[in-house]
């Protein structure tokens, strides 16, 4: 299965609670958008998200698009224990199956923060029902990623099926570029490259968040980032929507159905990959 898949990261964005609560109005106008592009996709919903605001869940299930899990709260694998991830994942998965009426199957961990510190996490998620996870970047990054993982898609020991972050490159110079900050801040022939390759090539996706198609967001330092890392993520948002449809128009894949499109994947043993 070839074309790129359409996935967003719905989560609020925002420093605190007084700060203008943007990302639901940006995420109705872009379910506009995609329909009138003829996209379908996948959306990877914040457990706080479903729990604060379930209509728009329940809107973005509406409008034809898979619902997934992206962890009970923003906050990365490492910094959780296996007790209480499973935990907090089993009632996050819970209430957003209660609110789009089905079963759900698939999981991205916050800033792809599937590493070697946190592989116990794909056994929990096996046992907790999922069948696929989006969790890994398998490159170098300042943040998280795991460049000894494999770049295409594979199966964990768990059985659950893997579909990692696409990037692009060869060795340290290997960039998830569809994705969030690299795709806007890309240069335009280089995001159009991206797009040409990952077309051609299996078990790809894009991602975004609803803040990336944000150009007028108040500017704050997100700590993560840090300050010159915070300039870089309101880069080319005005220009967001436009790289978007040029690379997903027409597109009508999930990720689940991705996952399953895949008969025959090779086994990852992250200790056998272990320096």
């Amino acid at each position: 299965m070839t074309g790129i898949a359409f996935t967003l990261d719905l989560e609020d964005h925002r420093p605190d609670s007084s700060a203008e609560l943007r990302f639901p109005a940006i995420t109705d106008s872009l379910l506009d958008d995609l329909e009138s592009w003829g996209t379908t996709g996948t959306f990877f919903v914040v457990g706080e998200v479903a729990r604060d605001h379930p209509d728009l869940v329940a809107r973005v299930a509406a409008r034809g698009h898979e619902i997934a899990l992206h962890g009970a709260r923003h906050v990365p694998l490492p910094e959780l224990t296996p007790d209480g991830f499973r935990a907090e994942t089993a009632e996050a998965t819970d209430r957003l199956s209660q609110i789009v009426q089905q079963p759900v199957a698939g999981f991205r961990a916050p800033i792809f923060s599937l590493v070697p510190g946190s592989a116990w996490a794909p056994s929990v998620l096996a046992d907790l029902g999922f069948a696929w996870s989006s969790s890994v970047l398998p490159a170098r990054n300042p943040l998280y990623g795991w460049p000894e993982a494999p770049g295409s898609p594979f199966r964990w020991s768990s059985g659950m099926v893997e579909l990692p972050c696409p990037v692009f490159g060869a060795g340290p110079v290997s960039l998830p570029l569809l994705g969030g900050t690299y795709l806007r801040a890309s240069p335009r022939l280089v995001a159009r490259w991206a797009g040409r390759s990952g077309a051609g090539r299996p078990g790809v996706w894009l991602y975004a968040h609803p803040y990336d198609f944000d150009p007028d967001e108040e500017r704050w330092v997100v700590p993560e980032v840090g300050r010159i890392g915070s300039r870089i993520l309101w880069i080319g948002r005005s220009g967001m929507t436009e790289r978007v449809r040029r690379l997903v128009a027409g597109s009508r894949v999930t990720m689940s159905e991705l996952a399953a499109s895949f008969t025959d994947l090779p086994l990852f043993d992250p200790e056998e990959s272990a320096p």
